[in-house]
């Protein structure tokens, strides 16, 4: 019984090598690690179409490997394994996913890297803490996350390990340790208040002690604000890759600061939308959610669907006709891209996306004062507003 597996091995590869002369598999034929499945299972002795080895994860999937080495080839052998789909290929089996093995070893050894897109998120919950919630609604809680990192809102590219001692007083997500992180875009802002502190190390320096706790190394502080014990609110671009003799927080180049109390400061990423309301004007939607009605944003900006950094100061008793958002006066745009929000266009704008959603294209025009407004584009080239349309359908 158990020698019929080669002749099982030469079928499947018959049938590859089918596949692959009439040009029926995918070109190229690369790595696909977006598609790559791991977890731990158990080998299992298949007694169909003349035997075969199959893999039943712990989840219940059932997996075909077409490349399983002989010394796997024990009925019952517990493994980790890390796998690609083969969707395209046909077995005569009819039994599991076929699929082509990466990496496998006996036991329950190998530890599953997360590798996935997501937000960095603040938990109040356990005294305070940062985690990460993956685009797929997962939540990680990372027991290294860098200092920098620890941003509400920020939008990250990371991979983990789950952690050896998963074991946490959060009860929030699962632990893991990060392997490697950075933004999705835009540059890394930060803001809040904080204590100026004078750091008696390496002949003596002023540090920003925020109220959560983060330390900053404003460089080049301004000889006004270096008093240890005052206490400011300030909004600073972080320098990445900066080494420093001190060794001691976060380098920072200050954007602005002023004494706590006397201002509020933003720092944000997020995308311009075109509201068509009130005549018509541009706001920011940050990633967070958070809505800002930009005073005096550039023209260069005003493009709807743009993706920038900013930082911001609110505009405190500020009254507007538009009664959207949060009025700030933009201080700073040290990242923007007009292309990078091609596939976010109109999100923020409902209008643009119920005319996508029926059908229609959406386009942007310009009115001879040089403002926009968005257009709904029917199949016979009728052209209408497009909040008119979505008004008349709602």
């Amino acid at each position: 019984m158990m020698d019929s597996y080669p002749s099982y091995l030469a079928v499947v590869l018959t049938l590859l090598g089918a596949v692959v002369v009439c040009g029926c598999m995918a070109a190229g034929g690369e790595d696909r690690p977006a598609d790559r499945i791991s977890g731990n299972g158990t080998i299992t002795y298949v007694d169909l179409e003349g035997g075969f080895y199959g893999i039943v994860a712990d989840d219940g999937a059932r997996y075909l490997p077409t490349n399983l080495p002989e010394e796997y080839r024990t009925d019952g052998l517990r493994v980790a394994f890390v796998v690609d789909p083969l969707n395209d290929t046909a077995t005569i089996q009819q039994w599991g996913t076929p699929v082509e093995i990466i990496e496998i070893e006996k036991g329950d050894t190998t530890r599953r890297t997360v590798a996935a897109n997501g937000t960095i998120t603040y938990v109040d919950l356990e005294g305070g803490f940062y985690g990460i919630v993956a685009d797929d609604g997962m939540q990680y809680l990372p027991a290294n996350l860098p200092e920098e990192y620890r941003t509400d809102g920020l939008r990250v590219a990371f991979s983990a390990d789950p952690a050896d001692d998963g074991a946490g007083i959060q009860m929030w997500g699962t632990p893991v340790e990060i392997r490697s992180i950075e933004r999705i875009d835009g540059v890394l802002l930060v803001s809040g208040n904080a204590t100026v502190t004078y750091i008696d190390l390496e002949g003596g320096f002023y540090g920003l002690v925020t109220d959560d706790g983060r330390h900053y190394l404003p460089l080049g502080l301004d000889e006004t604000w270096r008093v240890d014990g005052t206490n400011v609110t300030f909004v600073a671009g972080v320098l990445e890759d900066t080494a420093t003799i001190q060794q001691w927080g976060v380098p920072v180049e200050v954007i602005a600061i002023d004494t706590a109390g006397n201002a509020t400061y933003v720092a944000e990423t997020g995308t311009v939308a075109y509201i068509d309301l009130e005549g018509g004007f541009y706001g920011i939607i940050a990633d967070d959610g958070m809505h800002y009605l930009p005073l005096g944003l550039e023209e260069r900006y005003r493009v709807d669907g743009m993706r920038l950094t900013f930082a911001g100061e609110v505009s405190r008793d500020v009254m507007t006709v538009q009664q959207w958002g949060t009025p700030v006066e933009i201080i700073a745009v040290p990242w923007a891209c007009a292309r990078c929000g091609e596939s976010v266009v109109g999100i923020a704008n409902p209008a643009a996306v119920w005319c996508k959603e029926q059908g229609y294209a959406y386009e942007i025009r310009q009115n001879p004062d040089g403002s926009e407004y968005g257009v709904c584009i029917f199949e016979n080239g009728t052209e209408v507003d497009a909040w008119d349309y979505y008004r008349q359908t709602h």
